[in-house]
């Protein structure tokens, strides 16, 4: 296995070429150069043999890891708009400036390293990182089933090198805190509060909530579409069970009445009214943009003196008040729509610690 020696500005570089026969029974040469030494040649000579007997060898490419994520992703079809859109902006802010330049085949696990430590330097949250990483991580899997690349610079990363999974902090309301916001707050969207409290649905769910939805005579919601900042309306819900029907409470009956009944004076009022039937909307019909939603919301807890929380937090609050009311878990599932029990029992085991306790007695009581 002779290894041939080159000469580059001054220096002594190596290379190794040897003949194989392709499918078709025709001759091609496979050569790498750029060694710095003798024995690192022939040891990749030896490498790419085995390689190609197996058949995993993968031909060399100047393809950049940029271009080829970017045409990976644009190639995606399993995925929503507004996910598009996220992981667009993730490719043209993060990981292209880090490792785009680099040749997809040269992709290191180091490269891998520094790319999440640019990440956490530049102040992200845990969960934007993870989202990068997953993101990368799943696109390096499709070159290494397509052949693009021989190894998977994945597949050896350090676990400690990986992006931190820390649980979400989850906080909510007591019903003394319920109470307190709901007696201060007084605006024309008050009833996404409402709604996100007594019935747990989602952010989506409720801007994007229809009165054809809603049957006051059998006292029921039916969830079954959401309102996004990028994909605007959409026929679906998160999961398969997020497609339900919630019963609602005479109290919201008469919160839900009290809103209709505004709506339809400012439908009066307004010429050039867009009516697409919304829960909540502006006066003059059209969805409200979730883009500042975060920014308004903290808005209207500063001028109730309520203790901050976030809006997806009063899915929480709605749960929590459930079962300290003693709501069994299944019916906690069912109403926030929950893909199984599992994950309403994961999410809120902690504000259930009596359930055993609880359990006991009946157990004694009944064979008493």
């Amino acid at each position: 296995m002779p290894i041939y020696e080159y000469q580059k500005k001054g220096e002594t570089y190596y290379y190794y070429a040897f003949e194989v026969k392709d499918s078709n029974g025709k001759r091609k040469t496979i050569k790498k150069r750029g060694f710095k030494g003798k024995k690192v040649a022939r040891d990749a000579e030896s490498q790419a043999r085995l390689e190609w007997q197996n058949g995993r060898y993968v031909e060399p490419n100047q393809l950049l890891f940029g271009e080829f994520i970017t045409t990976w992703l644009k190639n995606k079809q399993n995925i929503s708009e507004g996910t598009r859109h996220t992981n667009d902006g993730h490719l043209r802010n993060h990981i292209i400036p880090e490792i785009g330049h680099i040749p997809l085949q040269k992709v290191k696990a180091e490269h891998i390293e520094g790319l999440i430590s640019a990440l956490y330097k530049k102040g992200l949250a845990e969960g934007t990182v993870r989202k990068i990483y997953n993101l990368v991580q799943t696109c390096f899997k499709s070159a290494e089933k397509k052949e693009y690349i021989g190894k998977n610079p994945f597949n050896i990363l350090d676990d400690g090198a990986k992006p931190k999974v820390s649980k979400k902090k989850m906080d909510y309301w007591t019903k003394e805190e319920v109470k307190f916001f709901l007696n201060r707050v007084d605006n024309r969207f008050r009833i996404m509060y409402v709604l996100a409290i007594y019935t747990g649905m989602r952010r989506g769910e409720i801007i994007g909530l229809t009165w054809k939805n809603i049957d006051f005579d059998s006292k029921t919601i039916r969830v079954s579409q959401t309102l996004k900042h990028i994909e605007g309306f959409k026929g679906e819900v998160k999961t398969a069970s997020g497609y339900r029907t919630v019963s609602i409470s005479d109290s919201l009956i008469i919160e839900l009445k009290k809103h209709r009944a505004m709506i339809l004076k400012e439908k009066l009022a307004c010429s050039d009214y867009e009516d697409f039937d919304l829960v909540v909307c502006h006066k003059d019909g059209r969805p409200i943009n979730t883009g500042n939603f975060t920014r308004n919301w903290q808005r209207i807890l500063e001028k109730t003196d309520a203790r901050p929380i976030r809006f997806h937090d009063l899915r929480h609050t709605c749960a929590s008040l459930l079962f300290s009311a003693g709501v069994h878990p299944k019916v906690v599932q069912e109403q926030l729509g929950h893909a199984s029990i599992k994950i309403t029992l994961d999410t809120y085991s902690h504000m259930q610690p009596n359930m055993q306790a609880e359990a006991a007695k009946a157990l004694d009581q009944l064979l008493k």
